[in-house]
């Protein structure tokens, strides 16, 4: 459904304005302003996915202009949350020759940014970001658990230190997954969606994928320091695309199945029950799916290359 140019650039004003109110509402919005941060990048993606990227940066400029008036302070929060989801999946989504499994992986990517763009931004100083983090953790967990051993509380903290910027990771990856989704079902449901939405149940991961995530593992090991603890974070983000290709596979299999409703609510139930032992299984048979589907589809590919050489 075409638009005229001053309706769209009047639509980009509005969604830039939205998102830079929205972002400014969830800092200071208290208990709320994580499920509102969530909210921020939706508007861009409206205008990204309708209208392509050349608009969805005016939306984002405006946005940025707007936040930069109440406080310069919230403008790189606003970057980070708002104006990198938006730009990187409108960007991956106009291009034609992105899968949905393509644009799990440009999300990934993004999420890793945002991840070492934290590490950077941290004032660790010598004593490094997870030393760090720890010193900021154990005061919130002496207050949360007065109770508690000191045993337990040191090790509660050096867990969640352990994990933290890939948490931060995969908030971000979620929140980036699910405006995306969001606005993809709106514009195409309103006629201005400028690609077919893609199909979430066949997530085909590239092979290199998970040589990435163990390449960073591996840098994790040999190296110390800020490097390896950014890379051992970094390794568990890659592998989030293979979470969610497990459990798209997984809901495929069961929903097919007699009882699937039941099934999928016993599944659901038992993953947000043993989050961080399913989390791990369900990635697995992640990896595990998506190399035998690329072994498959890699014979296709060669025998559908040599006919159009023998046609030729």
């Amino acid at each position: 459904m075409p638009i005229s140019a001053p309706k769209g650039l009047g639509m980009a004003f509005a969604a830039g304005s939205t998102s830079g109110i929205v972002i400014l509402s969830a800092i200071s919005g208290g208990g709320l302003g994580m499920a509102l941060a969530y909210l921020t990048p939706l508007p861009l993606l409206l205008i990204g996915l309708a209208f392509g990227p050349t608009f969805c940066l005016i939306s984002c400029l405006i946005g940025a202009m707007v936040v930069a008036v109440a406080g310069l302070a919230a403008v790189p929060a606003f970057l980070a949350i708002g104006v990198l989801p938006a730009l990187l999946v409108t960007i991956a989504a106009v291009s034609r020759q992105q899968s949905s499994g393509g644009l799990l992986v440009t999300i990934a990517a993004g999420a890793v940014l945002v991840l070492c763009l934290l590490g950077a931004a941290l004032p660790a100083g010598d004593q490094g970001i997870e030393a760090w983090l720890k010193s900021q953790a154990e005061p919130m967990i002496e207050a949360g658990l007065p109770g508690s051993s000191p045993e337990v509380k040191a090790t509660l903290a050096g867990l969640w230190v352990a994990v933290m910027p890939a948490m931060v990771g995969a908030a971000w990856f979620a929140m980036t997954v699910a405006a995306g989704v969001i606005a993809q079902w709106a514009v195409s449901r309103a006629g201005y969606a400028r690609r077919s939405t893609p199909d979430y149940a066949d997530l085909r991961l590239p092979w290199w994928l998970a040589s990435a995530a163990a390449a960073a593992g591996a840098a994790s090991l040999m190296t110390g320091g800020d490097a390896g603890y950014l890379s051992r974070n970094a390794a568990i983000v890659l592998l989030l695309p293979y979470l969610m290709a497990g459990l798209a596979d997984l809901h495929g299999i069961l929903r097919r199945k007699p009882n699937g409703v039941l099934l999928l609510g016993l599944f659901y139930g038992l993953f947000f029950a043993l989050f961080g032992w399913a989390a791990v299984a369900v990635t697995a048979w992640g990896v595990v799916r998506s190399h035998v589907r690329s072994r498959r589809q890699d014979p296709a590919q060669d025998q559908e290359k040599s006919d159009g050489s023998h046609s030729a």
